[in-house]
């Protein structure tokens, strides 16, 4: 009994796959003779030849795989160009931009004056005598650019730092000692047409050159002490209503350089960017008058891109920085404001990655609780130095690499992706024009009232046009531009439409369920009448 009934399941089974295959077959050829696909009748037509039906078989699967193969070319495409930045205007007012942060180093790193009056108050051996000890702190370089002096000098910094730890000096608070004050540094300064004290608005800030005097620059300190700082705007444009300064260097007093010229270097970045080497600078020589002319460039980004995942657009947002690097767990945060920026972050992520390698962090970064890194700390600043002035390098090394470690990948450019917004690199022209140009009613103006013009220079900063580009960066497809392109493609080599879709959701879905359904209610109708006869007769 029990193989019998099996022997009947198979037979009902095969009888049901072989009637849906029927039911199958018939739907489709009633589908290609009255659908509005282009070819398909040709293949349904049973007074055709079996030759031609097959060669027009051929022709509609070969023009539906080229329509398979171009849609996903096009759907490569958009996954490798998410984003499109187009220019929106050329003619956007100046003021709708905050005026760059100018930042000036001097090139004497190291006051001689300042370190003879430091060296004065230090106690020190007795073998060693002051002018000797002064000289020593030009080891000082060190922690700025570690093995400057190409010499084995560790003997003489362990020296110097045993010295400083006997007169329980810190490596910032001897940097504050013996690098020259802003108010000596800068002499008179203009903003906006009018006479200013360089005090007011210049202040002493930590930069990859050290300690420098900033205009303009909302840094750590401006947070650390609660001030709301925004950057300042200007609403002309031409030197007379830029910012115009007065620096003395002071040959005299030089001690420590790396470079063999008197001056100061310009440094020229966006506000809320912290000072690293790759802001836009400038070296200006004595007795020379500059002008930076600045041509300001924004992208933002529209709100749709936001939709899209980080890992597909391959920017971030400014909240969207900080979210990521604090999940990251990063100890070292804060750079500048409360805004994050591709440059900050590389900051940051170098900042970090020294005090992994050294447990220290170098002076020049903003005070936090991680150790400062000392003289003693020079041999492993030097060994790992190609992470001060690398990383962007090592990054980019590993986003070639992505096929290899993409794991790696995923890390590295979370912690170091660019701005879906911001205000792009300025470009200063580089023009230079010698001292005797002080005649200018302008400057003279600025400078009547100072007779020492020995040894000084006049730098110039300023909007070089009242109107400059913007840039829109938005999605470069988004669903109706796929649904376009896909449904142009597929019309192209099938003649698909929506309607056609429509079509087959009819004939293989709607047509089928509703022909087993008729045939279902004819059959219960024939066995009701069936039954109803047979009743009938017996009675």
């Amino acid at each position: 009994m029990k193989r019998l009934r099996k022997k009947n399941e198979k037979r009902d089974s095969s009888e049901s796959k072989k009637i849906f295959w029927i039911v199958l077959r018939n739907q489709a050829r009633e589908f290609c003779l009255a659908t509005g696909l282009h070819g398909y009748k040709y293949v349904a037509q049973s007074q055709r030849s079996k030759i031609e039906r097959i060669i027009w078989a051929i022709v509609l699967f070969a023009s539906f795989c080229c329509a398979i193969v171009l849609m996903k070319i096009a759907w490569d495409y958009y996954a490798s160009h998410p984003t499109l930045t187009v220019i929106e205007t050329t003619h956007r007012g100046i003021w709708n931009y905050p005026f760059p942060a100018v930042t000036i180093c001097n090139i004497n790193r190291i006051s001689l004056n300042l370190t003879r009056s430091l060296v004065d108050m230090l106690n020190h051996p007795s073998n060693i005598s002051k002018e000797f000890l002064v000289q020593e702190f030009r080891l000082l370089l060190e922690l700025l650019d570690p093995g400057v002096f190409e010499q084995d000098v560790a003997e003489n910094l362990t020296r110097l730092q045993n010295i400083l730890d006997d007169n329980r000096l810190t490596i910032p608070e001897v940097m504050e000692k013996v690098t020259r004050n802003c108010s000596d540094l800068l002499k008179l300064c203009k903003w906006n047409d009018d006479s200013f004290d360089c005090n007011k608005f210049f202040i002493r800030s930590l930069t990859r050159d050290g300690l420098c005097c900033s205009f303009n620059y909302v840094s750590s300190y401006h947070t650390k002490n609660s001030i709301d700082l925004q950057p300042r705007r200007i609403p002309a444009c031409g030197y007379q209503t830029g910012l115009a300064v007065s620096v003395n260097p002071d040959p005299n007093d030089y001690l420590a350089t790396f470079l063999g010229s008197f001056g100061v270097k310009v440094l020229v970045h966006y506000p809320y960017d912290y000072p690293d080497h790759n802001a836009n600078d400038k070296l200006i020589d004595l007795n020379k008058q500059a002008f930076l002319s600045i041509a300001p460039e924004e992208t933002y980004a529209t709100l749709d891109v936001k939709d899209l995942a980080i890992s597909t657009r391959n920017c971030v947002f400014s909240d969207e920085g900080d979210r990521i690097l604090n999940n990251k767990n990063i100890e070292y945060r804060r750079l500048t404001s409360e805004k994050y920026s591709y440059v900050n972050c590389m900051a940051e992520c170098r900042a970090n990655t020294i005090k992994k390698k050294c447990d220290c962090i170098p002076y020049y970064f903003p005070p936090s609780e991680v150790r400062v890194c000392n003289l003693k700390d020079v041999k492993c600043l030097s060994i790992h130095r190609c992470n001060l002035v690398r990383y962007v390098l090592a990054w980019k090394k590993h986003r070639r690499g992505a096929s290899k470690s993409g794991k790696k990948l995923k890390r590295d450019r979370q912690e170091t992706l660019r701005m879906c917004s911001r205000f792009n690199e300025l470009s200063p022209s580089r023009s230079n024009q010698r001292f005797v140009l002080f005649s200018l009613p302008s400057c003279y103006y600025i400078f009547r009232k100072y007779k020492g013009f020995q040894n000084q220079s006049i730098i110039h900063v300023f909007f070089s046009d009242l109107v400059a580009i913007q840039y829109r960066r938005s999605v470069h497809y988004n669903w109706r531009n796929l649904f376009a392109s896909f449904g142009g493609l597929l019309g192209l080599f099938v003649g698909f439409s929506l309607m056609s879709g429509f079509e087959l959701i009819y004939f293989f879905i709607i047509r089928i369920i509703t022909d087993k359904f008729v045939k279902d209610n004819q059959e219960n109708r024939a066995k009701s009448r069936i039954f109803a006869c047979e009743i009938q007769q017996s009675h």
